[in-house]
């Protein structure tokens, strides 16, 4: 990298023209691909020399999402180390905003939901298919291409796993108690239990989670810690979302719980 990340060129490519977020582990800017000729996304990570568990996270991101081509999926495009050791990844540049911004102006229309539900299932479905599951879905990562939930796109594959590699089905050991990974509001029950061998079935519940808190305007599971959150999610038999939204289908209604089933 020339100069500082802000003004910078990462691997002769990647012009970057300003930032768009900041974490605690690393940074998003927006960049401008000199090869292609277009506006990208960059993740950076402010850590840089020798291996970290965020670095891991974003290499595995690069792996799984380098293997995954869809409509409804955010695109790869590169990733590498620039010139001072820094991790980065290149990733499409979306316009438009996430679910959870939305969802700052209330409840989507039914409509839109079952959009949603529609278009987010097609994209998990070849996820899922390659033997991958997300582990981290929510309102944040799901991102509406220019605004339109038909364009909706799945992001951060920070915490997905793929059934193949050995260390996502190693039992826990006896000595250190296996730890969650996702977002408390929407993990589902194993999840939250630290379980290693993680299906599909935990993305489901996580995107009925999210359906919920769309149809209501209300997060399924809430609370003001996360021991609290996580009680809900383990004992607390959720509130059927008819009786908050009496527009509800009968049968969106009875799908919805199904998905959210504990077991």
């Amino acid at each position: 990298m020339i100069g500082s990340p802000h003004k910078g060129v990462i691997a002769d490519r990647f012009m970057i023209t300003n930032l768009a977020g900041s974490g605690g582990s690393g940074a998003v800017y927006r960049a401008f691909d000199i090869l292609q000729q277009r506006p990208v996304a960059i993740k950076l990570l402010h850590h840089r020399g020798q291996a970290s568990p965020n670095q891991e996270r974003l290499l595995r991101e690069a792996r799984i999402l380098s293997s995954l081509q869809h409509p409804g999926i955010v695109s790869y495009i590169t990733h590498g180390q620039t010139a001072d050791g820094s991790t980065y990844l290149a990733l499409e540049w979306l316009d438009g905003e996430d679910v959870a911004c939305r969802l700052r102006s209330g409840p989507l229309s039914i409509a839109d939901c079952l959009l949603l539900l529609l278009h987010v299932s097609e994209a998990l479905s070849l996820v899922h298919g390659r033997g991958i599951t997300h582990r981290d879905l929510k309102p944040s990562n799901l991102f509406l291409r220019d605004g339109r939930v038909d364009q909706v796109t799945l992001l951060d594959f920070g915490h997905a796993r793929e059934r193949r590699d050995p260390a996502a089905a190693a039992p826990a050991s006896r000595s250190r108690p296996a730890t969650f990974s996702g977002t408390p509001g929407y993990l589902a029950p194993e999840c939250a239990h630290g379980h290693r061998d993680i299906t599909p079935a935990a993305d489901i519940f996580s995107l009925g989670s999210v359906l919920y808190e769309c149809l209501t305007g209300v997060p399924a599971f809430s609370g003001g810690n996360v021991t609290a959150v996580l009680a809900k999610i383990f004992f607390e038999e959720l509130l059927p979302a008819r009786q908050l939204r009496p527009d509800t289908p009968a049968s969106l209604d009875a799908l919805l719980l199904r998905m959210l089933a504990k077991d």
